[in-house]
């Protein structure tokens, strides 16, 4: 129960501290360079990763890009980060030449991590800074990513018995990833009923059955996004990102589902 326990408390300080941030409007700013320190300290666990392979990736030239890449999104111009994204891995490919490596499994791992990083994990910022549902849709997020990862979490423990991808991540099942994403739908019904009597204008004016899709959507993406940082992990032989959260670990484990979800519920809002 401990590894449980810790879980809880590092996520009850966690959550308050990042919705405080997203429902002040005033301190938008201050949401945006959280991700951003975020999105620096994963891209920076990311190369390490990389390093546990013996690949020589661009560390400090993909920080820098993929952490100017989350900012981006601050100014709510998907061009503009587009351009960033572009820019970024320029320079990082630039900067790989420059220091002399001419190996392609370097060059590929330090333009991926600005994407990978930088690029998915800018669409927090791109969300946030929608007019008006902001702060909202940031919310749908949370509620989304983190009742999949409960539901898998505590269904699989509980009555998980078939391995959904043993070699990449021995621990999860299809058991627990139907959990979760029950679990996620389940939330998407209840925000739609919050919206309904208490939020109109601060959550998508949606239909039941779009807050269902988009809890589909957005379950698949995170459990997709949790499997690929297992598949770096457990190919580098690292266990943990990091160490960042007590009992979660790293930035990228905690926020891996957030990377493939992030832009999955922007395209599904905006398109």
């Amino acid at each position: 129960m401990r590894p449980l326990v810790v879980r809880i408390i590092t996520a009850s300080v966690a959550l308050p501290a990042v919705l405080f941030l997203a429902w002040r409007p005033e301190l938008r700013p201050g949401f945006t360079l959280l991700v951003s320190v975020l999105v620096a300290v994963g891209l920076y666990e990311y190369y390490a990763i990389v390093r546990a392979r013996a690949i020589s990736p661009e560390t400090i030239g993909g920080i820098i890009g993929g952490t100017a890449v989350a900012l981006s999104g601050h100014f709510n111009d998907p061009a503009l980060t587009g351009l960033f994204l572009y820019a970024g891995c320029l320079m990082v490919s630039v900067l790989h030449i420059v220091r002399g490596q001419h190996s392609v499994a370097g060059l590929a791992s330090s333009v991926f991590g600005v994407f990978y990083v930088g690029w998915l994990g800018g669409h927090l910022t791109l969300l946030h800074s929608e007019p008006g549902q902001g702060a909202g849709l940031v919310s749908l997020l949370l509620v989304a990513v983190i009742l999949t990862d409960t539901g898998a979490y505590l269904i699989g423990s509980l009555a998980g018995r078939h391995k959904m991808a043993p070699k990449v991540s021995p621990n999860k099942t299809w058991e627990g990833a139907v959990g979760g994403f029950l679990l996620a739908l389940a939330g998407m019904f209840v925000m739609y009923h919050i919206t309904s009597a208490a939020a109109p204008n601060l959550l998508p004016d949606w239909r039941m059955s779009d807050y269902l899709r988009a809890g589909v959507l957005i379950s698949l993406a995170a459990q997709a996004g949790d499997l690929a940082e297992s598949c770096l992990k457990r190919d580098a032989g690292v266990k943990d990102s990091g160490g960042l959260f007590p009992g979660h670990g790293g930035v990228l484990d905690r926020c891996d589902g957030f990377l493939f979800a992030a832009p999955m519920l922007y395209y599904v809002y905006s398109v």
